[in-house]
């Protein structure tokens, strides 16, 4: 895929965080460093980050999505409520199971989302 500045600075903001965020904030941080991009044009570049395999889409929810640039194996918690994502910690044997299965199936890696209502969430309720 050619060189492309716009996905350069897409990626290069997605990277810069370990929030996990969203489509709309890479948007809101690209229009700092480049006024005339569009939100179609983030969009367009996530879907190719995710399919060069240098992003992770995080489903939180329906038609919803957070993007991570943490490609390595890893789970996530998302609250259902507020779309907040995080690195989940899993046990050690859950690692290995994931890690066993992806390795018998062949499989280049997996995503496994918990879905819980963060503690911000939790706290306002």
């Amino acid at each position: 895929m050619n060189y492309s500045r716009q996905r350069e600075a897409v990626y290069g903001i997605l990277r810069s965080t370990k929030e996990h965020p969203s489509a709309d904030w890479i948007y809101g941080e690209c229009k700092k460093i480049m006024p005339g991009i569009g939100l179609a044009t983030v969009y367009r570049n996530l879907e190719q980050l995710v399919s060069q395999g240098k992003a992770i889409k995080v489903p939180v929810g329906q038609d919803r999505y957070r993007y991570d640039a943490d490609t390595s194996p890893h789970c996530h918690g998302a609250c259902p409520v507020c779309g907040k994502v995080w690195d989940e910690t899993v046990s050690d044997s859950l690692n290995e199971a994931l890690a066993n299965e992806c390795e018998e199936n062949s499989s280049d890696g997996y995503s496994l989302t918990f879905f819980r209502v963060c503690g911000e969430c939790k706290a306002k309720q």
